[in-house]
């Protein structure tokens, strides 16, 4: 009497095989949904440590920018008393704000650009300086001329003008 009938035993294997079946699908979910969070914290900490490079990044090319404005303030030197062979230089930056500086006549036109660069005021690298009246730009060819050969002497005004 120990004995199941056939349809008895096969239906025991198969709710055995539907079980074996259920815990095979809940086995392989867990491991996928184990997979998907493993994924998405390594996206999240690639994403943090790039963030993190990126901000250090952004630090280091700021504190550079102050190295080479603080660079340029000191190669001007001090800003010479009015005399006869001294240029009085007013410039105009994009924003409308106008800074006014003396150089000696002998000084070149990259003393201009140091002078610029040394403000801070300009968020863009590449610019160039120019008179309105005649027009004329002070681009990197005439950088080695003096304000006096240039036609600077005794005063300019002079735009800052974005590269593009």
């Amino acid at each position: 009497m120990g004995y199941l009938c056939k349809p008895c035993s096969h239906l025991k294997t198969v709710k055995l095989l539907l079980n074996q079946a259920r815990e095979r699908q809940r086995r392989e979910e867990e491991e996928r949904l184990k997979r998907e969070a493993e994924e998405a914290e390594r996206k999240l900490k690639e994403e943090e440590e790039a963030l993190e490079r990126a901000a250090r990044e952004a630090a280091e090319k700021e504190a550079a920018l102050a190295r080479r404005k603080q660079e340029k303030a000191m190669s001007l030197g001090p800003e010479p008393d009015k005399g006869p062979d001294v240029t009085q230089v007013l410039v105009r930056f994009p924003t409308g704000e106008r800074k006014e500086r003396r150089f000696n006549s002998s000084a070149t036109v990259s003393s201009l650009y140091d002078y610029v660069d040394s403000l801070g005021c300009l968020k863009a690298e590449n610019y160039t300086l120019v008179s309105n009246f005649p027009r004329v730009s002070y681009g990197s060819e005439k950088h080695s001329l003096t304000l006096k050969e240039v036609g600077l002497h005794p005063q300019a005004s002079l735009f800052v003008e974005i590269d593009s």
